[in-house]
């Protein structure tokens, strides 16, 4: 566990130490948060969580939910459901890639520019094709709410800078094989000894390889060990840093990291881990599921939290996950405008593991 509220940032080359970095309490990814409980060697996704979220301090707090506009929805880019495109993406419907486009330019800073704006846009669009509900699946969901889910955690977790890398206390941790070197790292924060380890062992390589992403093959010899043998814990990290920082793989894992949990983790009384869900378990849950899980990991992240009211019960009790949500939902609802009915955070998405499963 990491010492609370500081932990050591490099992008760009430097090194800073951040106060505040982080909106969790260091429970994060991998650490006991995460729920180590269960044998690491074999239990994919028991030490595993994408969590030194909120690395973008205050990004997200501006503004009262759902109060601006509805930039972004008109035409045809936001009906419900996947596209007849396949892998779908900017080139394959660049009539969605507008209202990514529009959501972004809703940001309160940080939105990216040139090249780096066009990939993201590419990846968003098909991190969701392959990845986010659907709603044949769950009803109520329309494809937009994962494009601007997509949108406002990526400034949440990493102020849209790709080499973004977060040395935490989980990450700098003791093993058996030495001392560990295993950041979160780029857009969505993703770690090597949980994140990739646990899609490498378990998860839908095609669909990742339809976002644009495919890790080399010799990974797959390292399946059976635990999360802290010296390939996931030390030397891999780095060996992998560039794969880990690409804007397709990084999206594309965060994103399947995001969704599976958020339709898998909702039981109450016990967290549902990757290999229980690919093997036929799981619990349905919601967006706000896969939220914390991705920031806590599965063990705290678990359960439904299925209204506004008992979101804003988490300010007292879980202040770190309660800013988490509520600045992610901020952007995304000033990005998509009024929504009737139910909130897109609490709809309900049960188990596909056929999505997120090999």
């Amino acid at each position: 566990m990491r010492l609370r509220g500081i932990c050591a940032v490099v992008a760009g080359g430097s090194l800073a130490l951040v106060v505040g970095c982080s909106s969790d309490d260091g429970a994060g990814e991998g650490s006991s948060g995460g729920g180590t409980s269960d044998d690491a060697a074999t239990t994919f996704g028991a030490d595993a969580s994408t969590g030194t979220s909120g690395t973008n301090g205050s990004s997200g707090t501006n503004g009262s939910s759902g109060t601006s506009g509805s930039s972004g929805t008109s035409g045809s880019s936001g009906t419900s459901g996947a596209s007849s495109s396949g892998c779908g993406g900017s080139a394959a419907e660049p009539a969605a890639a507008a209202p990514v486009a529009a959501y972004l330019d809703k940001l309160p800073f940080n939105n990216p520019t040139g090249a780096k704006r066009t990939a993201i846009i590419d990846a968003i669009l098909k991190s969701c094709e392959v990845f986010g509900a659907t709603a044949a699946k769950d009803p109520g969901w329309d494809r937009k709410y994962c494009w601007a889910h997509l949108t406002a955690a990526i400034n949440k977790e990493s102020g849209y800078n790709p080499d973004s890398t977060v040395s935490d206390g989980y990450g700098m941790r003791n093993t058996a094989a030495g001392k560990a070197n295993d950041p979160t790292v780029g857009l969505l924060q993703v770690r090597f000894s949980s994140t990739v380890r646990d899609f490498v062992g378990l998860g839908n390589t095609a669909g990742l390889s339809c976002v644009g992403c495919t890790f080399p093959a010799a990974l797959a010899a390292h399946k059976s060990e635990s999360g802290d043998s010296a390939f996931w814990a030390v030397s891999g990290p780095q060996q992998n840093l560039a794969k880990m920082k690409d804007v397709a793989c990084n999206v594309g894992l965060g994103a399947w990291y995001y969704y599976y949990n958020a339709s898998s983790n909702g039981k109450v009384s016990a967290p549902t881990y990757l290999q229980a869900y690919c093997g036929g378990g799981g619990t349905a849950g919601n967006l706000v599921t896969g939220l914390l899980s991705h920031l806590q990991g599965p063990e705290s992240g678990k359960g439904v939290i299925a209204n506004v009211a008992q979101l804003n019960g988490l300010q007292s009790a879980n202040s770190g996950a309660y800013q988490y949500v509520t600045q992610i939902k901020a952007q995304f609802d000033a990005m998509v405008g009024p929504i009737g009915g139910n909130h897109p955070f609490f709809l309900t998405q049960v188990p596909n593991k056929g999505q997120y499963c090999q």
